[in-house]
């Protein structure tokens, strides 16, 4: 590419040369500075200086590197002040109040899109954009809690790919939502293997996702995009903020972005046992990172999960703000995808 074609010949004497000298060098590990704060929006760049200072912390940028080779002093080592919850929920049984027949026994994978009661028009955005590109060997199931059970029941009567769980579906519930999941599809769902777990306002590259091998019966992974080097946010007024006496360090482990991933049967049902055993953070995808590597959980790294732009891309997810159902259809049609017109949301 051209700007690297512009790196090489301002930084080195010749292409053969990889000499660099101490100023060059220090002008090259910093020189992304400047144009990270003009394209990032605020919060990042507020984060900044934290996220430099997470990055001397090695103990938290190692990937599948448990702080502690035992369990106990794994969990001991994030929350030294804290014991596991006593009244911990987060591994019962929670029973399907609607059940979708999309999934048939044969199948292997499934698509869990997760969904508000209340989020209608993105569910149907999605019915009407990515999922028909999906093979029929990947289903696509809603994943929902309680609220909206009218519309919920008319959905489901009409598509068949609603999966209501009896919990109060909320921000606060999202590690709750997915052990509900999990618990559901190890029970009810044999022989599924992946469970690919995607939000309602994304865009998915189904030729991408089925280039993606189906997992063995013993592998214990998560797959996406893994983030490195995230301080803990100290603005209260943040819906992402947490409290010291939740979490006492300033960075977070690595962790899979929550907003696409596809997790392993094995590697599910190895969360939902041990799941307990760890106190409890709000944050989905921060939890999954601490019992990830308190449980020996593989984090896999794929660039092209929670991307950002309509290139090279498996899931596209613009993380920073919640794209309008109108925006969507909007994104999905500039990205070639589809095979056919796209129409506009149906109003429920």
């Amino acid at each position: 590419m051209q700007w690297r074609r512009l790196i090489r010949l301002t930084f080195f004497k010749s292409p053969l040369s990889c000499k660099l000298s101490p100023l060059k060098l220090l002008t090259l590990q910093f020189a992304w500075i400047i144009p990270y704060l003009f394209l990032t929006n605020y919060l990042e760049r507020s984060l900044l200086p934290f996220r430099l200072l997470c990055y001397t912390q090695s103990n938290f940028l190692g990937v599948n590197s448990p702080l502690r080779e035992d369990f106990k002093g794994c969990v001991r080592s994030f929350f030294p002040a804290r014991d596991k919850d006593e009244d911990c929920g987060l591994n019962r049984r929670i029973d399907a109040l609607i059940e979708p027949r999309t999934v048939k026994p044969w199948h292997q994978r499934m698509v869990v899109i997760r969904s508000a009661p209340m989020s209608a028009g993105y569910r149907q955005y999605v019915r009407d954009s990515w999922a028909p590109t999906l093979l029929p060997e990947v289903p696509t199931v809603f994943v929902t809690g309680h609220g909206n059970d009218d519309v919920l029941r008319k959905e489901h009567e009409k598509f068949g790919d609603i999966l209501q769980l009896d919990f109060v579906d909320s921000y606060k519930n999202l590690t709750l939502k997915m052990m509900a999941i999990y618990g559901y599809i190890l029970r009810a769902k044999p022989n599924i293997q992946d469970i690919i777990v995607i939000n309602d306002d994304t865009i998915v590259n189904a030729t991408a996702l089925h280039q993606i091998a189906v997992s063995t019966s013993d592998d214990a992974y998560v797959l996406g995009k893994v983030s490195r080097g995230y301080p803990r946010l100290l603005m209260w007024w943040l819906p992402w903020y947490v409290p010291g006496s939740m979490y006492p360090s300033m960075c977070y482990p690595p962790f899979i972005q929550g907003s696409s991933f596809i997790i392993t049967r094995t590697a599910a049902q190895r969360i939902l046992n041990g799941i307990c055993e760890i106190p409890a953070i709000h944050l989905d995808d921060v939890m999954m990172g601490v019992v990830a590597n308190c449980l020996r959980v593989d984090l896999r790294h794929n660039e092209g999960f929670d991307h950002h732009t309509l290139d090279e891309y498996v899931v596209f997810h613009y993380q920073y703000s919640r794209y309008s159902v109108a925006e969507m259809f909007a994104l999905w049609r500039r990205s070639g995808l589809g095979s056919r017109a796209v129409n506009d949301p149906i109003r429920w």
